[in-house]
Parts: C-alpha cells; sequence; structure tokens
C-alpha cells in the first residue's frame, strides 16, 4: 500500500490528502484500474473524528477501492484538547470559512485525477463519502458546490453520507445543548460556517443541501440512526424524499439503533461502547452491494458471461 501525506491548500497547511493506494497486481475478477473513495471526516467543522478517518480508508480498501482521507480546514489552527473550558481553545484559523472545503474538496478530485494514471485509479469512478459535517461538505459540494466552482466543477460517480447535516432547517436536538462541550462546539461550528455565532435562518438556508438539489446529482447513499441526538435523522429522510421526487437515484438506510459519531460502528474501532452496534455495522455491507449496482466494473467474470450469452444467442 502507498501512504502518504499530501497538501491540498496552500494557505492551510493543515489542510491535507492522506492516501491509503493499493498496490497493483493482477485482478481475476476486476478490472485494472480500481475505483477510489475520497472521505470526510465529522467533527463539527471544529475537528476531525479519527475514527471516521483511518478505519473507513481501511474498510474501503478491503472492498477493493483505493481510499484517500481529506482532512479539510476547521476552526482551529490546532485540535482541541477539549470543549469545556472556552479560554483554553487553540487560535482560530482565519483561513477556515466555508465554502474553503468546497475548494478543498474538489482541488482533491483534481489531484486525484491528475495521477490517475501513477495511482491505478479509474478517474471516472471516483466516490464521495461524508460523516455529520463531513457529509455536509459532501452534500454542499453535491448540490450548490456547481454554482461556486462553475466550469471547474468534478463531478463525482457516487456519493454516500453518514448522519450528515443535509437539510439546515430541520431543528437541532436540545440533547445537543444540554452539555458545555455541545453548546462550545455548535458555537465554532457556526462560526466557521457563516462568520458568525448566531446565524440567521436565512444564512443558514444559503447553505443547504436541501433547497439546492438538483437532477444532474450523482447517485447518493445515505444511512442514519433513529436516535441519533445530534443531526436529526428527519435529514436523511426528507433529504432522500428531495431525492427522490428529483429523480436522483438514492438509497437510504434509517437505523433504529446506533448513536452520532458511531462512524463503522464496529468492534475495531469504536471509542465508546455505545459506539458499537450491530445493526449500524451493516451500513459498510450494504453499500458495498450498492456500489457493485453503480460503478462499471469491466471484470474478467463480466466479460467470460457476456461471452456465453453470446455464444447462447
Amino acid at each position: 500500500m502507498k501512504t502518504e501525506i499530501l497538501s491540498i491548500d496552500q494557505k492551510d497547511e493543515k489542510a491535507i490528502l492522506k492516501t491509503y493506494i493499493l498496490d497493483d497486481y493482477p485482478k481475476y475478477y476486476q478490472q485494472q484500474k480500481r475505483p477510489a473513495v475520497v472521505i470526510c471526516p465529522g467533527g463539527g467543522y471544529a475537528t476531525l473524528a479519527r475514527k471516521e478517518s483511518e478505519p473507513v480508508a481501511l474498510k474501503m480498501n478491503g472492498m477493493g477501492y483505493h481510499a484517500f482521507v481529506l482532512q479539510y480546514s476547521v476552526i482551529f489552527k490546532e485540535k482541541p484538547k477539549n470543549f469545556e473550558k472556552e479560554e483554553e481553545l487553540p487560535e482560530i484559523n482565519p483561513n477556515a470559512y466555508f465554502p474553503t472545503q468546497i475548494y478543498q474538496l474538489r482541488n482533491t478530485l483534481a489531484l486525484i485525477r491528475e495521477h490517475a494514471e501513477e495511482w491505478n485509479v479509474d478517474k471516472d469512478q471516483l466516490i464521495l463519502l461524508g460523516f455529520s459535517a463531513g457529509g455536509h461538505l459532501v452534500a454542499s459540494y453535491l448540490t450548490f458546490g456547481k454554482d461556486i466552482l462553475a466550469e471547474n466543477y468534478i463531478k463525482p460517480k457516487a456519493a454516500v453520507l453518514g448522519y450528515a447535516r443535509t437539510n439546515m432547517a430541520v431543528p437541532d436536538w436540545k440533547e445537543k445543548f444540554a452539555t458545555v462541550s455541545g453548546r462550545t462546539v455548535t458555537k465554532y461550528k457556526y462560526l466557521c460556517q457563516f462568520k458568525t455565532t448566531e446565524p440567521t435562518m436565512e444564512q443558514r438556508l444559503a447553505i443547504d443541501p436541501y433547497i439546492n438539489v438538483h437532477k444532474d446529482m450523482p447517485p447518493v447513499f445515505l444511512w442514519h440512526s433513529a436516535k441519533d441526538t445530534s443531526v436529526n435523522a428527519l435529514c436523511a429522510i426528507t433529504f432522500a424524499q428531495k431525492l427522490f421526487e428529483t429523480g436522483v437515484p438514492v438509497e437510504l438506510h434509517l437505523f433504529a439503533g446506533g448513536v452520532h459519531g458511531c462512524a463503522l460502528a464496529d468492534k475495531v474501532s469504536a471509542s465508546t461502547a455505545n459506539h458499537y452496534d450491530e445493526g449500524c455495522e451493516q451500513w459498510t455491507n450494504l453499500l458495498q452491494i450498492w456500489l457493485k449496482r453503480i460503478l462499471v466494473e469491466n471484470s474478467r467474470e463480466k466479460k467470460e458471461k457476456e461471452e456465453q450469452q453470446g455464444k447462447v444467442k
């Protein structure tokens, strides 16, 4: 495997791309070049969740895909030790204000396409995968990102959203503000997104993926927990409905168990006991099946099947 750390934004040295590129070797059931997945971890635009980064990249590697983790710009220059004492928080990052992250995601896709031959990537099969705030970033890129980037927009083949904020009009759960850390993270998330800690509804809707859904979007896979007390599951439900009504291919999985930030929801990567959920853990298996329908695989198996059918005719 080729692992490398690459700069993705000259204005912010913390904005980097980590590569998890599989070695090239003969494959019987797959085409020679592999699809690639760009992973955007969550963290409220204030930090970046580790368990939504490398563990997910390795999981995608296990499915046969190259993986890239985008550590996009967040509101702090350094990783906060905690969010309990606001006076101890790191210095604000002046280069992190939204939509900087949309440009960084576009730069990531451009970089992968530029190195497609070297990295053995099928540049026409690039997948975006985002969790929570990273899911908002991916959903934003898919919807109004095209208006921001214009002719520089690069359309991905598919997108995956895990417990993502995709509808800014859906109210937050009260539990989100029940703790000091929850209130502090939300405050600085708003600062990153809106340059104010008290955004108006008009400002919220200006970066709302839901109202910007359009028919030229790639297929989208969504999953969420009904018990999520941070991002309301109605975000996934209403977003999926809007996609369906617009004619965008969509698959939605709403799990009865699980919590916000559970990532792979397995025992290997769970940072706390409640991050493991046997139901939510199945989302990666469901995703693997879905991706096989979406991606074009010119495999030897497929060719042999077509040849056999041709002989029968």
